[in-house]
């Protein structure tokens, strides 16, 4: 039988948590550094509306306030994040005991067993809906038949996306992809992979086992499943650490 995964993404994780405390800066471009806002300081997180200014995550402070000057930056509270994690993720509690963090600010959720196939869309509008009302946290959410393809679909369409990608879909959606978007591929991977003319995750799909072994050993089977959809891993149900 064919499962349902969700992937749950939040957008703008801490910059999102320091809007939800500060409601008046909701629409404003604001970002999260850590360490300091000096030299040593590095972007940890940003808005929307600062990204369009060419903000982004690990660029250094003072980077980023040669871009936008009017950058609103609040310093990295870890105990603030990680209280909002664990509203969340108790929420998601209540809809399935199926539900895998993958970090402080997204997940996974089996949802196959608790709806029916045409109500899956609705009830990702209505997640994404409650957590924007009860939080005041914007979210993306990809629906997919297992954990990799969900994680992909999730990050089609951010802000407050929701994404459906079947096997079906993978041709036209997934394949166009630039390498760099490619769920687990580092920077050094994908210059390896663009020295050998894989460029998009199409090409990744088709590519010679072979030549890929000389860089990527026992994992190489594993990159091209991937690339083709294919994942058998389960979600596992546990706490997050923020519970």
């Amino acid at each position: 039988m064919g499962r349902v995964i969700f992937h749950i993404d939040m957008n703008s994780f801490f910059a999102s948590c320091e809007i939800a405390e500060n409601p008046e800066l909701k629409g404003q471009k604001v970002a999260v550094a850590h360490v300091s806002l000096d030299k040593k300081g590095m972007v940890l997180a940003a808005t929307y509306e600062a990204k369009a200014y060419g903000i982004k995550t690990t660029m250094l402070v003072y980077e980023a306030l040669r871009l936008c000057p009017d950058l609103i930056f609040f310093f990295f509270f870890h105990e603030l994040y990680q209280e909002y994690s664990r509203k969340f993720f108790s929420y998601f509690h209540k809809i399935t005991p199926l539900v895998e963090p993958a970090s402080i600010d997204e997940g996974y959720l089996d949802v196959t067993d608790i709806c029916k196939p045409n109500e899956y869309l609705d009830l990702a509008k209505k997640i994404q809906n409650d957590l924007l009302e009860l939080y005041n946290l914007p979210c993306s959410i990809g629906i997919a038949p297992n954990k990799f393809l969900a994680k992909m679909a999730s990050d089609i369409k951010k802000p407050l996306g929701i994404t459906v990608l079947r096997k079906r879909d993978i041709k036209e959606i997934m394949w166009p992809l630039p390498i760099e978007d490619f769920f687990g591929a580092g920077k050094k991977t994908c210059e390896i992979l663009r020295t050998i003319n894989i460029n998009t995750i199409g090409d990744l799909a088709h590519a010679n086992p072979q030549i890929l072994y000389k860089y990527f050993k026992n994992q190489t089977m594993k990159i091209i499943n991937s690339a083709k959809g294919i994942d058998d891993s389960i979600v596992v149900s546990k706490k997050s650490e923020a519970e």
